[in-house]
């Protein structure tokens, strides 16, 4: 009789129950997914609901996002319209990711959260969601395990508008590790058939079975070269396995990819693939040299000019550059030219004597912050000689007097003595008349 009335107590409730959850979701709408695995996990607007086997889901009338997780299959993602007091059914295909996947591997049992979604190594659904806890609680007769490669890994246990509980687990190969929801690692037991696993899908379920076996994320990551010139360019080359999610310097990238880059400044590139079978980084730095070589050279160097305007000599002045590893050149007073090059001078032709220097100023840059610059002159010398008709401002040279000659007596010319040279002339007259007498009286 006992029995009898706590049987009639349990069906009370249950009709009780199914009685007044219409009820309890009035002015609600109710969605019912049918999808391929049946253990599949809806999310609703971004929050863990249930898996859609059996179950089906309450809703507030107007737009939702549906979200559907399987470990080993792609997330698929539908939007509903629900309508107050109605029913809306959708059918989805979840679409299985090929291949199986080897060991070695240890096991994780989650007791106490059978209705919670698992995820492992992170908290995004659409990259680390495993199964619910209803897949992995039994390791008894109908196996109901997750299996993971060996190693430290994050476990967060969600459900509904709960608070997310997180725990460290540390699984070793062909061990097992029994976990109490909420409390943490409980025990770890040897786990012999590990040892017998060769290779596995990565989900299978059966009548009252269930095992997912997560894959080991791994990966390689390189760039084609670590040196490049400013402007010049380099491929990354990615590629990765059990991952769902990939990123480089941030940026989320496709499973395996080949980038070109062209950086301005030394750059290490950091690639991440992580997953729920943990994480592969990777680095690849690339060196940018920035530096600019540059040459300037005037040849000849020099060039004269007559009275006339004329150049004396041969050979027309020119210029001529290179610059590398530079993308803006320019010569002044010449303005903006190719990296390399010559060009003949336009020379001023000089109108007075001397010598005048003309200088000429190269500048090379590139947007990697390189800079150089370099100058070359040219002398250019005006007439030697003075044009004619102009006018002469050099004092005249020195001038020296001619000689003087001088008498054979020199006498005073004063007073006193001109009586003496009056008599010295009478004297010298008288003799002369007497010479002249004593000659006619010889004769």
């Amino acid at each position: 009789m006992q029995k009898r009335n706590l049987g009639m107590l349990i069906l009370g409730i249950a009709l009780l129950l199914i009685c007044v959850h219409p009820a309890m979701a009035k002015d609600k709408g109710y969605l019912i997914v049918h999808v391929n695995p049946a253990e599949t996990y809806i999310y609703a607007d971004g929050e863990p609901v249930v898996e859609s086997n059996r179950h089906y889901i309450i809703l507030s009338p107007g737009d939702h996002k549906i979200d559907m997780y399987n470990y080993g299959y792609k997330p698929e993602t539908r939007t509903v319209t629900i309508v107050k007091n109605k029913w809306w059914n959708i059918g989805v295909e979840m679409q299985a990711i090929p291949g199986m996947i080897t060991g070695p591997w240890g096991c994780i049992t989650l007791e106490g959260a059978p209705r919670a979604a698992v995820l492992l190594n992170g908290k995004d659904p659409a990259f680390f969601f495993v199964g619910h806890g209803d897949e992995f609680n039994n390791e008894w007769g109908w196996a109901q395990e997750l299996i993971v490669p060996p190693g430290k890994h994050v476990m967060t246990v969600v459900y509904m508008n709960n608070e997310p509980w997180t725990t460290t687990v540390d699984v070793q190969a062909n061990q097992r590790v029994v976990v109490d929801a909420y409390k943490g690692v409980r025990k770890t037991v040897a786990w012999q058939s590990g040892e017998r696993m060769k290779e596995l899908p990565r989900y299978h379920a059966g009548i009252a079975s269930a095992r997912v076996a997560v894959e080991k994320v791994g990966g390689n990551f390189s760039a084609s070269s670590n040196q490049v010139n400013c402007g010049d360019s380099a491929h990354l080359v990615w590629s990765s396995t059990g991952a769902a999610k990939m990123e480089i310097n941030g940026a989320v990238v496709d499973a395996s990819g080949d980038q070109t880059i062209q950086p301005k400044e030394n750059t290490t590139y950091h690639f991440t693939a992580s997953g729920p079978g943990g994480v592969y980084t990777s680095d690849a730095a690339v060196n940018v040299n920035n530096a600019v070589t540059a040459s300037l050279n005037v040849s000849p160097d020099a060039v004269s000019y007559n009275q006339a305007g004329q150049k004396v000599g041969e050979g027309t002045p020119a210029v001529t550059w290179s610059a590398a590893n530079a993308d803006s050149v320019s010569i002044d007073p010449l303005g903006s030219v190719a990296s390399n090059g010559s060009q003949p001078l336009h020379v001023t032709v000089p109108t007075a004597p001397g010598m005048q220097t003309v200088t000429y100023t190269l500048h090379a840059t590139n947007a990697c912050g390189g800079s150089v610059t370099k100058t070359a002159s040219l002398q250019v010398k005006g007439p030697d000689a003075v044009l004619q008709g102009a006018v002469n401002s050099e004092p005249a040279p020195p001038v020296e007097a001619p000689p003087v000659e001088t008498a054979a007596l020199a006498l005073p010319a004063t007073a006193s003595t001109l009586p003496l040279v009056g008599l010295l002339g009478l004297l010298s007259l008288c003799v002369s008349m007497a010479l002249l007498v004593v000659s006619k009286h010889v004769v």
